[in-house]
């Protein structure tokens, strides 16, 4: 019996440990996101994250039956900000979800981010591929729907990229949705009007 207890210890750790959250970030690389020789759509836009958004947490797949917890909103609002400002030529952060008034918004954009993880790692929990996809709800400041833009970014990383930063795919999903979101904002003729 003295013989099971230790090995009765032993298992309680392992279960404990295995399919754990480990914690990461999708913050994108702002030195990436560079802005273009075609000047940004003259237009004065603004964007609604409320509080709630920035507050939830997700939880996806990792590597080794492990799991990986991040902040989508919070994380990639910096990113999503520089996006926005390399696509028009005036960026606000708006408090409610249709404010225009004295700033003089034209347009206001709702982000909804959704993400997906996996990693082909048995022995290793980072995730070695990561999506971001990013719905853009553009409306007028009368909330009139304009347009709705959605774009999806990968990132693939490997084990001896990601054993010095674990958040690697993550960060490349989130550099390759928001490289593709200033494209998709640009090149729409509904925007430019």
């Amino acid at each position: 019996m003295k013989r099971l207890f230790p090995l009765g210890i032993l298992l309680l750790v392992a279960a404990t440990l295995a399919g754990c959250a480990h914690p990461i970030t999708m913050n994108a690389d702002l030195a990436k996101l560079e802005a273009t020789a075609e000047a940004p759509i003259a237009k004065s836009v603004g964007y609604y994250l409320p509080d709630a958004l920035r507050a939830v947490e997700v939880t996806t797949p990792g590597g080794g039956g492990d799991k990986v917890r991040y902040f989508p909103y919070r994380d990639l609002e910096p990113g999503f900000y520089k996006a926005l400002s390399l696509a028009f030529t005036s960026v606000t952060k708006l408090a409610q979800p249709m404010e225009a008034g004295p700033k003089g918004v034209q347009l206001v954009i709702t982000p909804e981010i959704r993400t997906t993880s996996a990693s082909d790692g048995a022995f290793t929990w980072p995730p070695t591929e990561f999506t971001v996809t990013l719905t853009c709800a553009v409306h007028d400041p009368a909330g009139k729907p304009v347009k709705t833009l959605s774009v999806t970014g990968d990132g693939r990383a490997t084990f001896s990229e990601f054993k010095s930063n674990f958040s690697l795919a993550a960060v490349r999903a989130s550099d390759d949705a928001l490289a593709k979101l200033v494209k998709a904002l640009r090149s729409d003729p509904d925007l430019r009007r």
